[in-house]
């Protein structure tokens, strides 16, 4: 029979989580499960088998370790244990891990936040409109961590900080990282108030001609980046047929290339012009 493996508790970040070593192996993990810190002290050994462990992992390792460990001292351990209990609920709605990293951004931007909003500090996110567009389904993700910290710390938290963790979310899925996510939200923001200067008219943020316009615009930025090949075989034709359009599409076009000192395709622009065209004329048959 295998020998069981005990662990030591070092330390208790709220009633729920817990940093545990394993004692053979000295191997650490974080312990969510609701009510495992509970009468608990740091030091106490135990079995696995005594607690109802909802999820494990282990800390974040290599170059950002020290980072982290130390990020565990001087943050308030209920921040800690909020911002475990939420990415554990985000790779659970998921089902897939999220990058190691957002570990510390996460809780970093957590306790800024509580801090901010116990002091009546406003902050304003300019970007809020584009970020619940681009990557709804984080948002909504965004959304329920916003009410655990809002019933964690019985404060009213500012639909702001919804935006704000939905970067986080979205940087901590494909790796981008949230400054990364935030240079595209807000080089899309840029790009879209100039669709609106150059078509006289502001778009609503709820209408359905706005969420085309951000997700194209979104999935170009991602093809213009990656250099992925978008073949246009209808681009003398818009050339030749939607001037206008094209026209604006190249200004869009230099835009991004002096933000990622790349070449925009000529494809590339077509589609965008065959966009503009289809957004031009809904925007001229809606009046």
């Amino acid at each position: 029979m295998a020998a069981v493996e005990k662990l030591k508790i070092k330390k208790i970040f709220n009633n729920n989580v817990i940093l545990a070593e394993e004692i053979s192996s000295k191997r650490e993990l974080i312990l969510i499960g609701r009510g495992i810190g509970f009468s608990r002290k740091t030091g106490d050994d135990f079995l696995k088998s005594e607690l109802e462990i909802d999820k494990e992992f282990a800390p974040i390792e290599g170059e950002k370790r020290e980072n982290y460990i130390q990020l565990l001292e001087e943050i308030d351990s209920q921040v800690i244990g909020i911002t475990e209990e939420i990415i554990a609920m985000v790779s659970s709605k998921l089902n897939e891990e999220l990058d190691q990293h957002i570990r510390i951004g996460l809780a970093d931007h957590i306790a800024f936040s509580l801090k901010r909003i116990k002091d009546g500090i406003e902050v304003t996110n300019p970007f809020l409109a584009e970020t619940r567009t681009l990557y709804n389904q984080e948002y909504r993700l965004a959304e329920k961590a916003v009410q655990m910290i809002a019933n964690r710390f019985e404060l009213d938290i500012p639909e702001s900080e919804v935006g704000f963790i939905t970067l986080h979310i979205h940087g901590a899925r494909n790796e981008r990282g949230v400054s990364k996510t935030l240079k595209n939200t807000s080089l899309i923001k840029e790009l879209v108030t100039e669709v609106e200067n150059e078509l006289g008219q502001k778009l609503s943020y709820e209408s359905l001609n706005y969420a085309r316009l951000v997700n194209h615009l979104r999935f170009a930025l991602e093809r213009i980046e990656t250099d992925v090949s978008n073949p246009n075989p209808l681009l003398k034709n818009i050339k030749e047929n939607f001037d206008f359009s094209f026209k604006v599409a190249v200004k869009l076009a230099k835009i991004i290339e002096d933000k990622f000192n790349c070449q925009v395709p000529e494809s590339e622009k077509g589609y965008l012009a065959l966009h503009l065209h289809r957004l031009k004329r809904d925007l001229n048959n809606s009046q």
